[in-house]
């Protein structure tokens, strides 16, 4: 099978470092909060019984503003707890309209709480997660999470022998799925699958199908050690810049966007 390749240029900019310290300060703030509050709010979770087994509308309410509000104030973004209650209510029926920081610190709340969701997944090792499910046998969700039902966008080849897994950058769980193809789509023939890669990025290469129009970032482990996906997900965000440029020019009438 011919594995088509190809390179996108790209240029890092000042917003993209900014953004990338900011998000250290917030993570911190993240991972003290699951330090001091995981037994407590652990007590009150209760998964269901197949997949998503806590989807992030059913996360714990007070869980998810108690975090926020935490991130609020690291941010300088100071609301009441009362407004807080509002704009939770307002985020689930229409997002669209919140100010832009709050719902960005609403987010790292939402896989805050989450990943306390995906951990306990991982503790009762519940049916069909992890290493004996292999979610590609359902194509219609096999890029959804098992725990919290987001999409992913991020893959990872495992060591030693390039096995696929999934990544959920909210509640950061794991799965396996089909070492080639569009997770996607399922489109499995190489001539509509281009693996586009930087110089900058050893390690990294960005999948994209030409039958939907939409990529997936991938971390082959083997060459690279990643900490946090989400974090290495920010700072390759030029990444996804360029490959939009590179699916502009190259492909014509898309009918989806990443």
């Amino acid at each position: 099978m011919v594995v088509k390749r190809g390179k996108i240029n790209i240029t890092e900019d000042e917003s993209t470092r900014q953004a990338y310290q900011k998000y250290q300060v917030l993570k911190q703030t993240v991972d003290q909060w699951q330090q001091e509050r995981s037994a407590h709010w652990l007590a009150v979770m209760v998964l269901a019984p197949k997949p998503p087994y806590l989807p992030i509308l059913d996360l714990p309410e007070d869980a998810v503003i108690e975090l926020w509000q935490r991130l609020n104030a690291v941010a300088g973004a100071l609301i009441t707890d009362a407004e807080a209650q509002e704009l939770w209510k307002q985020f689930k029926d229409d997002p669209s309209t919140m100010n832009p920081e709050l719902i960005s610190n609403l987010h790292l709340a939402l896989g805050g709480v989450a990943q306390l969701a995906a951990n306990q997944a991982r503790s009762q090792g519940v049916p069909a997660i992890g290493s004996s499910y292999v979610a590609s046998d359902d194509p219609a969700s096999s890029y959804l999470c098992p725990v919290c039902g987001e999409i992913a966008t991020v893959g990872i080849l495992k060591q030693p022998d390039g096995h696929r897994h999934l990544h959920c950058n909210t509640c950061g769980f794991e799965w396996t799925v089909k070492r080639m193809g569009c997770p996607y789509c399922r489109n499995e023939d190489s001539k509509q699958l281009t693996y586009l890669q930087n110089e900058e990025f050893p390690g990294i290469e960005v999948l994209v199908c030409q039958v939907c129009g939409r990529y997936i970032k991938e971390f082959d482990e083997r060459q690279l050690q990643v900490r946090d996906y989400m974090w290495e997900d920010l700072r390759t965000l030029t990444l996804n810049f360029a490959t939009e440029r590179w699916l502009s020019e190259n492909i014509k009438n898309r009918d989806h966007v990443h």
